[in-house]
């Protein structure tokens, strides 16, 4: 049983029916107890653990742990609804399975001058967020990943294209069908490889990686 106690205390149990450190152990242990919830480490063994996220029940929440920042965008289409980095803090953990108890979406009341309206996670109210505090939006068809300034990132069910809506077309640019962030943000890319590039934005140390398309998209806008 866990015990999350963030900023307010909150209660949340949870049942631990099984641990995996390989990716053979953890599909013995989701056929034997067809979990509700998988934490799942993107370093399973010698393995990739995205290989196990095909083989999880539809209905199973999915929250990926890694040590790397940058956040694999296809675990979307599986249902992942949150990430954590590594080291894991314990107020990250006690937000992580508040969420789960009561994911955030968009309410439709959004000013589009300043910002916009989001469910909290903490309670039955709404956070405002100013559109200054949006760094990028990355997804796959209805999920999306938001990554804000100074909070945690957010999982939404939430398509991209109504994102490109709903930013500002002056101060957001959309990279490629799943990439979009506040251009006037980014302080300066770095190449990985021929297909990979890490944007970095101004006072916020996590990257954000893009592929070749998204690229070319980033030097035609810096070339306007």
């Amino acid at each position: 049983m866990l015990r999350a106690m963030p900023s307010q205390t909150v209660k949340v149990k949870v049942k631990v029916q099984a641990r995996a450190r390989s990716l053979d152990r953890a599909i013995q242990a989701v056929h034997s107890h067809r979990p509700d919830l998988v934490f799942l480490d993107l370093q399973l063994g010698s393995d990739h653990g995205s290989a196990l996220l095909p083989l999880l029940p539809a209905s199973c929440a999915v929250v990926i742990t890694t040590a790397y920042s940058d956040f694999a965008v296809s675990a979307f289409d599986a249902g992942v609804r949150d990430y954590l980095l590594k080291p894991i803090r314990p107020e990250r953990l006690a937000r992580c399975l508040e969420r789960l108890q009561a994911p955030p979406a968009l309410t439709p009341n959004t000013p589009v001058d300043s910002g916009f309206w989001l469910e909290s996670t903490f309670s039955e109210g709404k956070d405002f967020v100013p559109f200054d505090e949006v760094l990028w939006v990355a997804g796959m068809r209805v999920q999306t990943h938001l990554q804000l300034q100074d909070r945690d990132p957010i999982v939404l069910r939430r398509p991209i294209r109504e994102w490109e809506a709903l930013l500002p077309a002056d101060r957001f640019q959309r990279l490629d069908r799943s990439t979009i962030i506040q251009f006037r943000r980014l302080k300066s890319f770095e190449r990985v490889s021929r297909s990979l590039h890490l944007l970095h934005f101004h006072s916020f140390e996590q990257t954000l990686a893009i592929g070749a398309t998204a690229y070319r998209r980033l030097r035609e806008l810096l070339a306007e």
